[in-house]
């Protein structure tokens, strides 16, 4: 049944309720009774219309909806009731009544796919990566350094005494080293890295190297130090060829200092590189 059915039923049904008031008002009942019977007949007429009025805002809120798709639901609603004009009373009367239509069910768009990226495909087994080249073999010359004194303290000989500075370096063509390193001044050793270090010792070091005069001949300049307090055999030193000079000294007994002077570079050593030659520069 449809909302115009629903609203044709009522109208009729108020029309019956008329008719009936009509009749209750020509009955032959009493003063009394006639005045609550038409009072009960309009009551009911007033909630009837205010039904009617009910269904037409709620028509007017769906128009536009699409028809309903599920049945209907009947409410029982007290509106009226037929009667009799000489017996009081009144029935129940079921009006259709429709429920909204229901709201019909979203449907949700599914999320969007992630899409993975394939992994980067991956060495085949069996296959490692090949080894990193050994590092290259360290190669060790011995040098030397001629030089002279040129102060003297506490010790039997002076100034003009011989004083040689002998070394042992090491390179690969990466970097270099000191190994060991000695001075003899006036026929006697004042130091060796290799004696015995009673104390503290700050040690610093460093070399170059050039092609020497003749082919396959390299020389080489060095800085070295050893210092700290210290007792026991091993002297202290500080020494730097590019400078021209060094000195050795004891602070302890024998306590002594001498002081000497030194060529930049070593005497020429035949022999390969120790260190790799640095890039030429661009002009």
């Amino acid at each position: 049944m449809t909302y115009r059915d629903e609203r044709d039923a009522l109208r009729g049904r108020i029309q019956g309720l008329e008719q009936d008031l009509d009749e209750a008002r020509r009955s032959q009942q009493t003063a009394e009774e006639k005045r609550a019977r038409i009072e009960q007949i309009e009551g009911r007429m007033r909630e009837a219309e205010q039904d009617l009025q009910a269904l037409r805002s709620e028509l007017a809120s769906l128009r536009g909806a699409p028809p309903p798709n599920k049945r209907a639901r009947v409410l029982p609603f007290l509106i009226g009731g037929t009667f009799t004009l000489f017996a009081l009373g009144g029935a129940f009367l079921a009006i259709v009544y429709k429920a909204p239509p229901p709201r019909p069910h979203e449907r949700i768009a599914p999320p969007p796919a992630v899409v993975t990226a394939p992994a980067p495909p991956g060495e085949p087994p069996g296959t490692e990566a090949p080894p990193a080249p050994p590092p290259a073999p360290a190669r060790q010359v011995a040098a030397r350094w001629k030089g002279k004194v040129t102060r003297a303290n506490g010790l039997p000989f002076g100034a003009g005494a011989a004083c040689d500075v002998d070394s042992t370096l090491e390179g690969n063509g990466e970097k270099g080293s000191v190994v060991d390193l000695s001075v003899t001044c006036g026929g006697r050793p004042v130091y060796r890295s290799t004696d015995q270090l009673e104390g503290m010792s700050m040690n610093g070091y460093g070399l170059g190297e050039q092609p020497g005069k003749e082919a396959g001949t390299f020389t080489y300049a060095v800085r070295y130090s050893d210092t700290g307090t210290r007792s026991g055999p091993r002297t202290q030193i500080s020494l730097d060829s590019t400078q021209g000079q060094g000195a050795v000294w004891s602070d302890v007994v024998p306590i002594f200092r001498v002081e000497f002077q030194l060529p930049t570079f070593s005497a020429p050593v035949r022999g390969e590189r120790l260190l790799s030659p640095a890039p030429a520069k661009e002009p």
